[in-house]
């Protein structure tokens, strides 16, 4: 964090002050659940205690006086007020209880040692809707690239023609290369000077090759899959190659990366929305999402080095759309991991504990945390009365 640009100054009550140091305290509350003579305890979270900040104060110069006592009499006045924290900005606190200190050494300067409690923390969605793509547009990703390439090629068909025929036979023998490590067939290309037609066409075929249907499990092959579409860095990569040329290749690994993981994201959905078992757990997701992000890391740490001035606004709109694609990917995904049943209503039929309905809706005691986390408002989950609707997840 840098001081200069984060950092907020210090009030309360809409009184400012300087601020030497912060310290904030967090504790939480536990439940003990242990049945006699047992060693194993069942330890239940109920949450965290209010949250304190204790922050010291200091006034100096001529006017130290008359600007401590306005903090004094906001310190001293009743009830909750609105502070402004130095790191966490503003937030609503109470006063504990503040000292004055005086230091005949420190001519002119008074520190005031103040304790906050801050009563009602912010509110925190338990469910944030975020709104997510169904699927991501590969092409987007090449396109911009693949019209610097068309672009530097007919420039280069004009001016010199030996050296467009190398260039030519090199993309020819690059393309079919990377088709080899993925046993893919060869594919004609019709126009050599319309890039975008035949990289769009190696990314669907990739995107092909994601199938789920055998013994093999779906992470294994997924692993096998970005590993062989890795070896395209291998290609390309000689001085002579146009920098718009390794640009276009570059975008050409990451969308055949995210197409593949589109793929994917739809296999699971369907099995989800069959009822099947899901190929992949959440941790594979995970998994599948970091090597995503670590592929187009790398796109933009090479955009980012780019130094052709004819190529550095195609290489800053290139860098946008990386990260849209890496926001989108991320949520797709942790839209999967964070996938619930459906949210209803119960009503409580009997008098009952949290953890008695819990087992009674899904013979599992322990999702009474759940059932909790559900009902914020909840006052004791110690007495649930009959009649009382609470929102639960349905069975």
């Amino acid at each position: 964090m840098a001081w200069k640009d984060d950092l907020q100054d210090a009030s309360f009550r809409g009184v400012p002050f300087e601020c030497i140091s912060t310290k904030d305290a967090v504790s939480k509350s536990q439940a003990i659940h242990q049945a006699p003579y047992s060693d194993e305890a069942y330890i239940e979270d109920m949450g965290k205690d209010p949250r304190k900040i204790s922050i010291q104060a200091v006034f100096t110069g001529e006017d130290y006086k008359a600007e401590s006592d306005n903090l004094i009499i906001a310190l001293d006045e009743t009830g909750s007020g609105e502070l402004i924290h130095p790191i966490y900005g503003v937030c609503t606190a109470s006063v504990l209880s503040h000292n004055v200190d005086h230091d005949a050494e420190n001519v002119d300067t008074c520190y005031i040692s103040i304790e906050f409690i801050l009563g009602k923390d912010q509110q925190k969605t338990f469910f944030v809707p975020v709104a997510t793509v169904d699927s991501i547009d590969t092409a987007s990703i090449i396109d911009a690239p693949a019209t610097a390439l068309e672009t530097a090629l007919e420039q280069l068909n004009n001016a010199d023609k030996n050296q467009f025929f190398t260039v030519v036979n090199n993309i020819r023998n690059g393309i079919n290369t990377a088709r080899s490590y993925l046993n893919l067939a060869k594919a004609t290309i019709e126009d050599i000077l319309s890039p975008a037609d035949y990289i769009v066409g190696l990314v669907d075929d990739v995107s092909q090759l994601v199938t789920f249907d055998t013994s093999i499990s779906a992470i294994s092959k997924w692993r096998d899959l970005a590993k062989r579409i890795s070896r395209f860095g291998n290609l390309f990569t000689d001085d002579d190659t146009p920098t718009s040329l390794k640009q276009l290749w570059t975008a050409t690994q990451v969308a055949s990366t995210v197409a593949v993981t589109q793929q994917i994201i739809e296999s699971v959905k369907s099995d989800m929305v069959a009822g099947n078992e899901v190929s992949l757990t959440p941790i594979d997701l995970a998994v599948i999402r970091q090597q995503n992000r670590q592929v187009i890391q790398a796109a933009i740490n090479t955009e980012r080095e780019q130094t052709d001035d004819a190529l550095q606004l195609t290489s800053v709109t290139q860098i946008q759309i990386y990260k849209d694609v890496a926001d989108q990917l991320h949520l797709q995904i942790q839209e999967l991991i964070e996938t619930r049943p459906p949210i209803t209503t119960t009503t409580i039929l009997v008098p009952c504990t949290l953890h008695w309905l819990a087992h009674q809706l899904y013979e599992d005691y322990t999702r009474a945390d759940e059932i909790r986390r559900l009902n914020p408002n909840l006052q004791n989950p110690a007495v649930l009365l009959k009649g009382m609707e609470l929102t639960v997840y349905a069975r």
